[in-house]
Protein backbone atom coordinates (compact mmCIF):
# COMPACT_ATOMS: atom_id res chain seq x y z
CA UNK A 1 0.00 0.00 0.00
CA UNK A 2 0.96 3.63 -0.44
CA UNK A 3 2.47 5.69 2.50
CA UNK A 4 -0.05 7.55 4.36
CA UNK A 5 -0.30 10.97 2.52
CA UNK A 6 1.16 14.27 4.25
CA UNK A 7 -1.72 16.39 2.74
CA UNK A 8 -5.47 15.66 1.30
CA UNK A 9 -5.00 13.55 -2.00
CA UNK A 10 -8.45 12.00 -3.51
CA UNK A 11 -8.79 8.17 -4.92
CA UNK A 12 -8.06 7.83 -8.64
CA UNK A 13 -8.58 5.25 -10.92
CA UNK A 14 -5.96 3.36 -12.10
CA UNK A 15 -6.03 0.56 -15.11
CA UNK A 16 -2.22 -0.76 -15.73
CA UNK A 17 -1.30 -4.32 -16.29
CA UNK A 18 -2.18 -6.40 -13.31
CA UNK A 19 -3.83 -3.45 -11.53
CA UNK A 20 -7.10 -2.24 -11.64
CA UNK A 21 -7.56 -0.43 -8.44
CA UNK A 22 -7.79 2.98 -6.84
CA UNK A 23 -5.44 5.06 -4.72
CA UNK A 24 -4.84 7.95 -3.18
CA UNK A 25 -1.16 8.65 -3.22
CA UNK A 26 -1.40 11.87 -5.62
CA UNK A 27 0.16 10.70 -8.73
CA UNK A 28 -3.01 10.84 -10.87
CA UNK A 29 -2.64 11.58 -14.26
CA UNK A 30 -3.40 15.83 -15.15
CA UNK A 31 -6.08 15.01 -16.72
CA UNK A 32 -7.90 13.37 -13.97
CA UNK A 33 -6.39 16.33 -11.64
CA UNK A 34 -8.26 19.28 -13.73
CA UNK A 35 -11.32 17.34 -13.76
CA UNK A 36 -11.82 16.14 -10.46
CA UNK A 37 -15.16 16.03 -10.38
CA UNK A 38 -15.34 13.45 -12.86
CA UNK A 39 -12.25 11.10 -12.49
CA UNK A 40 -11.19 11.71 -8.46
CA UNK A 41 -13.34 10.70 -5.29
CA UNK A 42 -13.07 10.93 -1.44
CA UNK A 43 -13.37 7.08 -1.02
CA UNK A 44 -11.95 4.32 -2.42
CA UNK A 45 -15.08 2.81 -1.90
CA UNK A 46 -17.02 5.28 -4.03
CA UNK A 47 -13.86 5.46 -6.53
CA UNK A 48 -14.22 1.60 -7.14
CA UNK A 49 -18.04 1.46 -7.26
CA UNK A 50 -17.74 4.61 -10.48
CA UNK A 51 -14.76 2.80 -12.49
CA UNK A 52 -15.11 -0.80 -10.67
CA UNK A 53 -18.61 -1.78 -10.40
CA UNK A 54 -19.76 -5.31 -10.90
CA UNK A 55 -17.66 -8.40 -10.56
CA UNK A 56 -14.86 -6.12 -10.16
CA UNK A 57 -15.73 -3.93 -7.31
CA UNK A 58 -14.82 -6.58 -4.33
CA UNK A 59 -11.43 -7.12 -6.53
CA UNK A 60 -10.72 -3.45 -6.54
CA UNK A 61 -11.31 -3.35 -2.83
CA UNK A 62 -9.54 -6.55 -2.10
CA UNK A 63 -6.23 -5.14 -3.60
CA UNK A 64 -6.80 -2.08 -0.89
CA UNK A 65 -8.06 -3.74 2.06
CA UNK A 66 -10.29 -0.40 3.97
CA UNK A 67 -9.13 -1.83 7.39
CA UNK A 68 -5.28 -1.07 6.07
CA UNK A 69 -3.26 0.82 8.70
CA UNK A 70 -1.29 2.47 6.28
CA UNK A 71 -3.46 4.51 4.29
CA UNK A 72 -6.56 6.43 4.13
CA UNK A 73 -9.86 4.98 2.76
CA UNK A 74 -11.79 7.63 3.81
CA UNK A 75 -11.81 11.33 3.62
CA UNK A 76 -14.15 13.62 5.72
CA UNK A 77 -15.68 16.75 4.75
CA UNK A 78 -18.53 18.75 6.61
CA UNK A 79 -21.93 17.69 7.01
CA UNK A 80 -23.73 20.81 6.13
CA UNK A 81 -26.38 19.55 3.89
CA UNK A 82 -27.27 16.66 6.02
CA UNK A 83 -27.77 16.91 10.06
CA UNK A 84 -25.10 19.33 10.30
CA UNK A 85 -23.60 18.36 13.44
CA UNK A 86 -20.31 17.08 12.07
CA UNK A 87 -18.02 15.40 9.86
CA UNK A 88 -18.30 12.10 7.98
CA UNK A 89 -16.63 10.20 5.43
CA UNK A 90 -19.46 8.28 3.39
CA UNK A 91 -18.18 9.66 0.24
CA UNK A 92 -21.03 11.66 -0.45
CA UNK A 93 -19.38 15.30 -0.11
CA UNK A 94 -20.95 17.60 -3.33
CA UNK A 95 -19.35 18.47 -6.05
CA UNK A 96 -18.18 21.89 -4.79
CA UNK A 97 -16.41 20.15 -2.15
CA UNK A 98 -14.65 17.78 -4.55
CA UNK A 99 -13.31 20.41 -7.17
CA UNK A 100 -11.98 22.39 -3.95
CA UNK A 101 -10.73 18.95 -1.94
CA UNK A 102 -7.60 21.03 -0.53
CA UNK A 103 -9.85 22.96 1.88
CA UNK A 104 -13.23 21.07 1.91
CA UNK A 105 -11.66 17.11 2.67
CA UNK A 106 -9.91 15.87 5.55
CA UNK A 107 -8.13 13.08 6.36
CA UNK A 108 -9.51 12.26 10.11
CA UNK A 109 -12.65 13.60 11.63
CA UNK A 110 -10.57 15.46 14.52
CA UNK A 111 -9.21 17.47 11.26
CA UNK A 112 -12.38 18.37 9.49
CA UNK A 113 -14.16 18.86 13.16
CA UNK A 114 -10.91 21.56 14.15
CA UNK A 115 -11.46 23.02 10.75
CA UNK A 116 -15.47 23.69 10.69
CA UNK A 117 -16.80 22.87 13.73
CA UNK A 118 -14.36 24.11 16.20
CA UNK A 119 -16.96 26.37 17.53
CA UNK A 120 -18.71 22.57 18.94
CA UNK A 121 -15.80 20.74 18.27
CA UNK A 122 -16.32 18.13 21.39
CA UNK A 123 -19.80 16.94 19.59
CA UNK A 124 -18.10 16.57 15.98
CA UNK A 125 -15.42 14.36 17.20
CA UNK A 126 -17.75 12.84 19.24
CA UNK A 127 -15.01 13.12 22.39
CA UNK A 128 -14.69 14.70 25.99
CA UNK A 129 -11.80 16.82 27.04
CA UNK A 130 -10.18 16.90 30.27
CA UNK A 131 -12.03 19.20 32.77
CA UNK A 132 -9.00 22.01 33.83
CA UNK A 133 -11.02 24.47 35.62
CA UNK A 134 -13.18 22.40 37.82
CA UNK A 135 -16.44 20.93 37.54
CA UNK A 136 -19.27 23.31 38.56
CA UNK A 137 -20.83 24.93 35.44
CA UNK A 138 -24.22 26.85 35.72
CA UNK A 139 -27.88 25.28 35.29
CA UNK A 140 -29.99 27.60 33.24
CA UNK A 141 -32.28 24.51 32.50
CA UNK A 142 -35.26 26.19 34.40
CA UNK A 143 -35.22 29.50 32.86
CA UNK A 144 -34.86 33.20 34.65
CA UNK A 145 -36.62 30.54 37.69
CA UNK A 146 -33.22 28.94 38.15
CA UNK A 147 -30.31 30.59 39.98
CA UNK A 148 -27.87 27.33 40.79
CA UNK A 149 -24.93 25.80 40.17
CA UNK A 150 -24.21 21.93 39.35
CA UNK A 151 -21.51 19.82 38.90
CA UNK A 152 -22.62 16.79 37.20
CA UNK A 153 -20.04 16.46 35.09
CA UNK A 154 -21.05 13.63 32.07
CA UNK A 155 -24.20 16.78 31.51
CA UNK A 156 -21.98 19.47 31.04
CA UNK A 157 -23.18 21.07 27.22
CA UNK A 158 -20.74 21.10 24.53
CA UNK A 159 -20.40 24.79 23.80
CA UNK A 160 -19.07 25.08 27.68
CA UNK A 161 -16.55 22.41 28.08
CA UNK A 162 -15.60 24.74 24.85
CA UNK A 163 -14.65 27.34 26.58
CA UNK A 164 -13.96 25.66 30.34
CA UNK A 165 -12.56 29.23 31.31
CA UNK A 166 -15.07 31.21 31.77
CA UNK A 167 -18.08 28.55 32.14
CA UNK A 168 -16.39 26.44 34.55
CA UNK A 169 -15.42 26.85 38.23
CA UNK A 170 -13.61 24.76 41.15
CA UNK A 171 -15.98 25.42 43.77
CA UNK A 172 -19.69 26.64 44.09
CA UNK A 173 -19.43 29.91 45.47
CA UNK A 174 -17.13 30.71 42.46
CA UNK A 175 -19.21 29.31 39.79
CA UNK A 176 -22.54 31.13 41.79
CA UNK A 177 -20.83 34.33 42.26
CA UNK A 178 -19.53 34.63 38.68
CA UNK A 179 -22.73 33.34 37.06
CA UNK A 180 -25.69 34.78 39.73
CA UNK A 181 -23.96 37.56 41.47
CA UNK A 182 -27.03 39.61 41.50
CA UNK A 183 -28.67 36.00 43.38
CA UNK A 184 -25.68 34.51 45.46
CA UNK A 185 -27.88 33.38 48.36
CA UNK A 186 -30.07 31.52 46.31
CA UNK A 187 -27.46 29.81 43.87
CA UNK A 188 -25.66 28.68 47.43
CA UNK A 189 -28.62 27.41 48.76
CA UNK A 190 -28.06 29.77 52.18
CA UNK A 191 -30.36 32.28 54.18
CA UNK A 192 -29.57 35.77 52.98
CA UNK A 193 -27.79 38.01 55.12
CA UNK A 194 -28.38 41.42 55.37
CA UNK A 195 -24.66 43.85 55.63
CA UNK A 196 -26.80 46.02 58.39
CA UNK A 197 -25.91 49.22 56.22
CA UNK A 198 -28.15 51.62 54.78
CA UNK A 199 -29.45 52.03 50.84
CA UNK A 200 -31.61 54.19 49.72
CA UNK A 201 -35.38 52.43 48.91
CA UNK A 202 -36.45 55.28 46.21
CA UNK A 203 -40.26 53.96 46.45
CA UNK A 204 -40.11 55.14 49.41
CA UNK A 205 -38.34 57.99 49.39
CA UNK A 206 -35.94 57.28 52.22
CA UNK A 207 -33.00 55.17 53.10
CA UNK A 208 -33.42 51.87 54.64
CA UNK A 209 -31.19 49.21 56.42
CA UNK A 210 -29.62 46.02 54.76
CA UNK A 211 -31.73 43.40 56.69
CA UNK A 212 -34.62 41.38 56.66
CA UNK A 213 -37.27 42.38 59.52
CA UNK A 214 -39.15 45.25 60.94
CA UNK A 215 -38.28 49.22 59.93
CA UNK A 216 -35.77 50.27 59.76
CA UNK A 217 -34.95 46.87 57.26
CA UNK A 218 -35.65 47.36 54.35
CA UNK A 219 -34.67 43.63 53.24
CA UNK A 220 -31.72 42.50 51.55
CA UNK A 221 -30.13 45.47 49.43
CA UNK A 222 -29.67 44.35 45.53
CA UNK A 223 -26.08 43.74 44.16
CA UNK A 224 -26.16 47.00 42.49
CA UNK A 225 -27.44 49.06 45.58
CA UNK A 226 -24.91 51.25 46.95
CA UNK A 227 -24.70 51.10 51.13
CA UNK A 228 -23.64 53.43 53.03
CA UNK A 229 -22.21 53.24 57.10
CA UNK A 230 -25.38 55.06 58.49
CA UNK A 231 -28.61 56.60 57.37
CA UNK A 232 -27.15 60.25 57.69
CA UNK A 233 -24.73 59.53 55.20
CA UNK A 234 -27.09 57.67 52.75
CA UNK A 235 -29.56 60.61 53.00
CA UNK A 236 -26.93 63.43 52.63
CA UNK A 237 -25.68 61.53 49.60
CA UNK A 238 -28.53 59.80 47.54
CA UNK A 239 -31.56 61.69 49.06
CA UNK A 240 -30.13 65.39 49.66
CA UNK A 241 -33.28 66.79 48.42
CA UNK A 242 -35.84 65.18 50.85
CA UNK A 243 -35.41 67.35 54.54
CA UNK A 244 -37.59 64.57 55.86
CA UNK A 245 -35.16 61.98 54.66
CA UNK A 246 -33.64 61.46 58.36
CA UNK A 247 -36.96 61.28 59.93
CA UNK A 248 -38.77 58.56 57.74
Amino acid sequence: APSKPTGVNLFYPIWQKGIEACRNHGDEPDYMAINPTQWLSSSMSACCEKFFGGYMYDACMGRYPPDHDDCNVMLYYPDWEGSNKGCVDDGKEPYYMLSNHEYFLSNSREECCKKFYEWDYYTCAGTRPKLTHGEFYPDWSGGSTTSTCVSVTDEIPPYMLNNQVWYLSKTLRKCCERHFFWDINKCLGTEAVGTEKWYVKYEANTCVQDCVGSSPCGGIAESWDEVFKDKKECCEKKLWWNNKCLST
